[in-house]
């Protein structure tokens, strides 16, 4: 018995179907029996991490470095090593990547996560409604910055009347990103420490303190103050209902190969996508965006990554947990590329299962693809992860062990006093001093020398 937890939008109506037809193949393959645990993303780090904390007995878990901290479980001790495990149980999975890749894995030399292969850089952009870029005859052609997508904007709220970017409460309304703005931020986690991308000599900087970040809070306060935004964010549920609702013109995002063909299935909308990330960085953060680990409770952690080694090399059990069953959730329209489509009478509203989060199953170049339009998307997807710009910082892992404490004050004080500023909601000059006068109080200089001392080190043992 392994079970599987990780984060979902609600309890598909069909997870036990699903399940068992799942199960049917382990059962045979590797006498193992899956059970799947999605939790609510609104409630999954929390959760995951009160269960960690309590040392309760689980198997296999998802965690990354934006949700169920990664770092963070591993300084806790709540994740196996499995370096051994994944060259003895999991051969293909193994070789399936470089081992440079894996190194992004590793927390002091030792690896306690399987990567899920997807996007690795992070070409940010956006994916705007075709139809209302035909309306007011706007090319994404020309569009090189997030600036550039004002003229839109401005047509969009004054000829529609409706709100024109999409925010939930998960990004709320900030244009920072750290690759756009050619930055590797080190540790997703920690928000504010970070290296020019291309510095050779690795300085360690306060990321609030940098003009880029000064041009991205400006830029987000002068969108709020404009109505480009919604006034005040909303879960990614309601978003997601209302962008499906056309109460949105367009989002910003990962604009991966094939984004846009994603966008449509989950809203509805024809989406024209394009990436605005010049050049694309590979960071350790960014190959390790998502990943599933074995906890250290586990009581089977065998079978555990051979259930890893399935989801990850068999393209039909992957199949199975990431689009449903063939013939219920899903029949093939074009076999030969691997395109499926709905089964006549279903659509996105009506199935009983679409999780809609195949990139944090396994492979995801396994992926059937939704639509011809998506066709030759993993080998594009491949290719960005092949040509991105590599961090002079990539495989680097920071680690918080020195210093837990002020850690946790920092960000305690940056959830508070840093997302109004990050969200556009207060201008940066006027509250920009306070909230860094703060955080210098509470370890944030700390933090950046030890990272520094850290990265140094790194750098003298390559």
């Amino acid at each position: 018995e392994v079970t599987y937890t990780y984060a979902g939008s609600g309890i598909p109506r069909d997870l036990q179907q699903v399940q068992d037809a799942i199960n049917e193949i382990l059962n045979e393959d590797i006498g193992v029996n899956l059970t799947l645990e999605p939790i609510d993303f609104g409630a999954y780090n929390d959760r995951m991490q009160l269960q960690l904390a309590a040392g309760e007995t689980c198997d296999i878990i998802f965690t990354a470095p934006w949700i169920n901290s990664y770092t963070n479980n591993v300084a806790n001790g709540s994740l196996l090593e499995l370096d051994d495990l994944l060259k003895e149980e999991a051969p293909g999975l193994w070789a399936s990547m470089p081992e440079s890749t894996w190194d992004a894995a590793r927390i002091k030399g030792t690896i306690y996560g399987v990567i899920n292969q997807q996007i690795f850089p992070k070409p940010w952009g956006v994916h705007v409604r075709k139809d209302l870029l035909d309306k007011h005859n706007f090319s994404l052609d020309t569009v090189t910055k997030w600036e550039d997508m004002e003229p839109f904007l401005e047509m969009v709220k004054e000829g529609e009347g409706i709100t024109p970017v999409y925010a939930d409460d998960g990004s709320g309304s900030s244009l920072w990103r750290t690759q756009y703005y050619g930055y590797d931020g080190l540790d997703d986690g920690l928000a504010f420490v970070g290296i020019k991308a291309d510095d050779e000599t690795l300085t360690v900087v306060n990321l609030l303190e940098t003009p880029e970040y000064r041009e991205a809070a400006n830029l987000s306060k002068k969108w709020v103050d404009a109505g480009y935004f919604p006034s005040t964010p909303t879960s990614s549920d309601e978003a997601d209902a209302a962008f499906r609702a056309g109460l949105f013109a367009m989002g910003y995002h990962v604009e991966k190969p094939g984004n846009a063909v994603e966008m449509q299935t989950a809203v509805g909308w024809e989406f024209v996508s394009k990436n605005l990330t010049d050049p694309l960085i590979l960071d350790t953060s960014g190959a390790t965006a998502t990943m599933n680990s074995i906890c250290s409770t586990s009581e089977d952690p065998v079978e555990a990554m051979r259930v890893l080694e399935k989801l990850n090399t068999d393209p039909e059990v992957y199949n199975l947990l990431s689009r449903g069953i063939e013939g219920e959730h899903w029949v093939w329209e074009d076999e030969a590329n691997k395109v499926i489509k709905y089964p006549d009478g279903v659509d996105a509203t009506t199935t009983g299962y679409e999780p809609n989060t195949d990139w944090m199953f396994g492979n995801q170049f396994n992926a059937y693809y939704r639509s011809q339009a998506q066709v030759g998307a993993w080998e594009a997807t491949k290719e960005m992860n092949d040509t991105a710009y590599p961090s002079q910082a990539l495989g680097f892992v920071v680690d918080r062990t020195p210093i837990q404490t002020e850690v946790a004050q920092v960000i305690a004080i940056l959830e508070e006093a840093g997302r109004p500023i990050d969200w556009g909601w207060v201008a940066y000059d006027e509250a920009m001093p306070e909230l860094l006068e703060r955080i210098n109080a509470a370890g944030a200089q700390t933090i950046i020398d030890e990272v520094q001392r850290q990265l140094n080190d790194w750098k003298a043992a390559q």
